[in-house]
């Protein structure tokens, strides 16, 4: 049980999947062995024969919360609750509040099934395409997307990954458009594959999608097959001509 804890974080989509489970019944079995342990003290100093009546079960009724509790911090990474729900953690929860009370914060829920990425070219963040169970393509872009990647070269950062996911809530600013947080639920994707990035001709005949777009006329097999066949690619010399005129 205790392995559990000192584990270091799973990296793929398959031991992530199952360590949601795994958790869960470390922590289940943590307050039991517990409870099982505060009992035997509780015994072994007399107060169920010859202590004040209310004494023993004041003692389980204080012990079991404060196990709860410490299972909770011990088996959850900084940002996901005891069920999975994983949240950057990148803003306090005032803020979320803040923002709810004034009316500006949007949350749009999702269901997935597949899922690929593109690169990356110049430090822009990364992009996600995710089929939808409705059939639509959503299209998400932007450095937020970092915080629900995997990490493992920190041990006091390590994380598996948490998006994409089968099951997610997109928060966004309702006025100014950007993502608040994403709350990943469900199973974690593993993106089918990375295309190749976004060139100049995609940027310049708007073939880059917005973000929080939904693609509903092009289907999500046709996107991949578009973003990874070979095309010409332009150098970054012929990109800065044109960018420039020169």
């Amino acid at each position: 049980m205790f392995l559990l804890v000192c584990l270091p974080f799973p990296h793929s989509g398959l031991i992530a999947k199952y360590w949601r489970p795994m958790r869960l019944l470390g922590a289940g079995l943590f307050v039991w062995f517990g409870m099982m342990g505060l009992v035997g003290l509780i015994g072994g100093l007399g107060w169920f024969e010859s202590g004040p009546v209310w004494i023993a079960p004041l003692g389980i009724a204080a012990g079991m919360p404060l196990l709860i509790g410490v299972a909770v911090k011990l088996f959850n990474p900084k940002g996901v609750d005891l069920f999975g729900a994983k949240s950057s953690g990148k803003y306090p929860s005032k803020y979320f509040r803040d923002l709810e009370e004034q009316g500006l914060l949007e949350t749009e829920d999702f269901t997935a099934s597949r899922a690929f990425g593109v690169e990356e070219y110049d430090d822009e963040g990364l992009h996600y395409y995710l089929e939808l169970a409705d059939g639509g393509v959503l299209f998400l872009t932007g450095q937020y997307l970092y915080d629900y990647e995997p990490t493992f070269d920190d041990s006091e950062i390590n994380q598996p990954r948490y998006f994409p996911c089968t099951e997610f809530s997109v928060l966004r600013h309702k006025a100014e458009g950007y993502v608040v947080d994403i709350v990943c639920r469900g199973d974690v994707l593993e993106p089918e594959l990375v295309a190749p990035p976004f060139d100049f001709k995609d940027f310049d005949n708007d073939l880059v999608p917005e973000d929080g777009q939904i693609i509903s006329d092009v289907s999500y097999d046709e996107l991949k097959r578009q973003r990874t066949n070979p095309k010409t690619k332009q150098t970054t010399s012929s990109w800065w001509a044109k960018l420039f005129g020169s």
